[in-house]
């Protein structure tokens, strides 16, 4: 009697069944990762206005970071999607605001608060939420270079903001420029 003749027939058809599903929900990762771009919900365009800050939220190009384009929101409201390699701008009064990043798993997001300032530009990049050594390594290898910024209900998403200061935010949307 060989083993192969012990199992009983419903089991090949569950792992028939479970190989599939993995087989698709890779195929939709993949899909996934080649087909999202950055949607902006606000003019990208707009001339500045000196009585509102500009936000700008950086995603670098990453082997990492290749899955969807996460939300971004600002006092709750959508104002787009985050590609790999793209940026998007918002402009925002004076005052305290609270944006969050939200990954596709993720209902939430990791939400922070931030003061504007009128005529000034904030620079925020996409990252990892750290929590172990192994979360350094992805920071460096997705080219984040800014500090944490501490958000709340970062539980079940695997993303936060990182704060540049105004130099090295407003070279990182001129990379991103000339590279798009």
């Amino acid at each position: 009697m060989t083993a192969e003749s012990c199992r009983p027939a419903w089991a090949d058809r569950a792992y028939d069944k479970s190989s599939k599903s993995i087989f698709a929900f890779c195929a939709f990762l993949l899909l996934q990762a080649c087909a999202t771009q950055t949607i902006a919900l606000e003019s990208q365009n707009r001339a500045v206005d000196a009585r509102q800050g500009h936000i700008y939220f950086i995603r670098h190009t990453s082997v990492l970071s290749r899955l969807g384009a996460p939300d971004i929101r600002v006092d709750g409201k959508l104002v787009g999607e985050l590609a790999v390699g793209t940026y998007i701008a918002a402009d925002r009064p004076a005052g305290s605001h609270t944006i969050t990043v939200v990954g596709a798993m993720d209902s939430v997001g990791c939400e922070a608060e931030i003061r504007v300032q009128p005529g000034m530009s904030y620079y925020f990049e996409m990252g990892p939420i750290v929590r172990t050594n192994m979360d350094t390594f992805n920071i460096a290898s997705m080219g984040v270079t800014g500090r944490p910024v501490p958000c709340r209900n970062r539980h079940n998403t695997p993303y936060m903001f990182y704060s540049l200061d105004a130099t090295a935010g407003a070279a990182a949307v001129a990379r991103l420029k000339a590279r798009n």
